[in-house]
């Protein structure tokens, strides 16, 4: 009686172990372990870590967009860092958690990448990035603001949690021409006088 006990129960750990083995592992959990271990500054593990998570996650959150590209400058990979960082900005704006982290560290990745190429004066830096971070689209039809979402007004709360507004400094009726846009993704839109 108890052979026949320990073979049911050895049969039913053995069911549990092969159905965790078959059931893929959450995506996310490799982004996780890939913030932990870049903190931990073991930044090529983490690399395999977003790499995994970039080959099993279909639309990526944009924090994976920053950690990919902080950790990618850690790892000298500027090319690769500003890609991501880029990226970031583009889908948060300059209202981003990680915004201005994400401008320094995309400072610091465009000057590793100047040095290895290279490339002394940042004008040409500058020039070729944005060039190939921008989208192509038509100065004719208008673009939904990022920053105000369309409103031309944002909305923030002081510290008594009332509201405040305050209008778009960049958007005209919550849009923007196609240049407009580019400069914005660039953060080289000036914002308009009021």
């Amino acid at each position: 009686m108890k052979k026949i006990l320990l073979i049911c129960i050895l049969s039913v750990f053995g069911a549990l172990s092969m159905q965790a083995q078959i059931r893929p592992k959450d995506p996310r959990l490799f982004i996780d372990s890939a913030i932990v271990l870049m903190d931990q500054e073991k930044y090529v593990e983490a690399d395999g870590y977003f790499m995994n998570a970039l080959n099993r996650i279909d639309v990526l959150p944009a924090d994976f967009c920053f950690y990919f590209g902080k950790n990618s400058l850690f790892l000298k990979k500027y090319t690769q860092s500003i890609d991501w960082l880029n990226k970031y900005l583009e889908l948060k704006g300059s209202q981003g958690q990680y915004s201005k982290e994400t401008l320094t560290i995309l400072e610091k990745a465009e000057e590793g990448f100047r040095q290895n190429r290279g490339i002394t004066t940042s004008a040409d830096v500058n020039s070729k990035f944005f060039y190939r971070n921008t989208i192509s689209c038509d100065d004719s039809k208008p673009i939904i603001c990022p920053v105000c979402r369309g409103d031309d007004i944002i909305i923030s709360r002081d510290g008594l949690g009332e509201k405040r507004y305050k209008q778009c400094p960049y958007s005209n009726n919550g849009v923007l021409t196609c240049t407009e846009f580019n400069l914005l993704i660039q953060g080289n839109l000036k914002p308009k006088n009021n």
